[in-house]
């Protein structure tokens, strides 16, 4: 009778392993929940017998499956679509990275560093996508070149940093976003988009680019995981 337990046991487990192997993708939710169905067909244990190794994944280095590149755009796309087509933000691709382009007409208020309101939920919900993928950004601050000069911020660079620190702190503090995932340059006026000959043309380098970087999209190895002897893994 036991051996008829043992075999099922050691199928569902192989079965595990071929569903890992077969999907070049999977998701941390998914993994979650298969992890918790094969719990649930062991009568909640992973040890294989008593006193013998246990087989065990025990946690996620980084993501399982890091999503794709194409994923993560289309995610971001779907998120911002309507701020797209109202012209408030701009998403970029280059096949190695992706910048969100936020403008300053959404985020603050002429000369000031503080992000606006209205801008938070918009924040969050690209904040939220960098936290549960395990993205590494670098946050930037440009300005168009109309010269500012103020008690608070002496020049546009001065004010570009400040933004772009501003952003990082919100990612880190309220979306907890981990900060050695985050960097932070300052540009002033001297990348903008377009030439800076109109109106139009500085609203769009009156920005904050976040840039998902191309580390977050190299591909895992096999390597990078392995089950230690102890059950436990790596």
């Amino acid at each position: 009778m036991w051996m008829l337990t043992y075999g099922d046991m050691v199928t569902l487990v192989l079965t595990f392993f071929v569903m890992l192997f077969a999907f070049s993708t999977i998701d941390k939710q998914k993994y979650v929940q298969i992890v918790s169905s094969l719990r649930s067909a062991l009568g909640g244990g992973i040890g294989v017998l008593n006193g013998g190794t246990a087989v065990e994944i025990s946690g996620i280095r980084g993501n399982l499956a890091a999503a794709s590149y194409d994923q993560i755009l289309q995610q971001l796309q779907r998120i911002l679509g309507k701020e797209t087509t109202r012209n408030n933000v701009e998403i970029r691709g280059d096949g190695k990275e992706i910048t969100v382009s936020f403008k300053e007409k959404l985020f603050f208020l002429i000369g000031s560093a503080d992000i606006l309101d209205e801008a938070l939920p918009l924040l969050n919900e690209v904040g939220e996508v960098i936290r549960d993928q395990g993205l590494t950004i670098r946050v930037e601050g440009h300005s168009c070149d109309l010269p500012i000069s103020n008690a608070q911020y002496p020049s546009n660079w001065e004010l570009s940093a400040i933004r772009a620190v501003n952003v990082s702190k919100y990612l880190i503090e309220r979306v907890k976003v981990k900060p050695e995932n985050i960097s932070v340059a300052a540009y002033g006026q001297y990348r903008p988009m377009v030439p800076n000959t109109s109106a139009a043309n500085r609203a769009r380098n009156r920005r904050v680019d976040i840039i998902i970087t191309g580390d977050s999209f190299k591909k895992k190895t096999n390597n990078d995981y392995k089950v230690n002897d102890d059950g436990g893994s790596e």
